[in-house]
């Protein structure tokens, strides 16, 4: 059983990696927070929480509360290495290569594509 496990945890690791090369994820969007002016605001990343297409990743909830560079930047350091609940459980530590999206709790979303200067978003459907 052990060699089933250690064989699915490495496609697992391998799929999300395949996932962080076409998405923003926690480590690229603390660098583009980490470059922007500190009081721009940004509308449309609530809270976060496991994502229920992919435990191993992260959703933000769609919000129409404004956060500015500034709160988002703390959250996101915030949640390096902390471990989430998947939807239907297990644990995963979140760290600089977790993928993004933005969905609701329990729903499937969008890709976090990017966050433009002006602090909108870049979204696009999952593949």
């Amino acid at each position: 059983m052990d060699a089933i496990q250690a064989l699915f945890d490495g496609m697992s690791i391998h799929w999300q990696q395949e996932r962080a090369a076409t998405q923003m994820t926690l480590g690229n969007i603390i660098s583009r927070l980490e470059v922007m002016q500190k009081d721009q605001r940004i509308k449309g990343l609530g809270n976060l929480s496991s994502y229920r297409g992919y435990y191993s990743d992260l959703a933000f909830k769609p919000d129409n509360t404004e956060k500015t560079v500034e709160q988002l930047l703390s959250e996101c350091r915030a949640t390096m290495g902390k471990v989430f609940i998947g939807y239907k459980g297990g644990e995963f530590m979140m760290g600089e290569s977790t993928p993004l999206w933005v969905a609701d709790y329990g729903c499937c979303g969008k890709k976090l594509i990017a966050i433009n200067d002006d602090g909108s978003l870049v979204l696009a459907e999952d593949d």
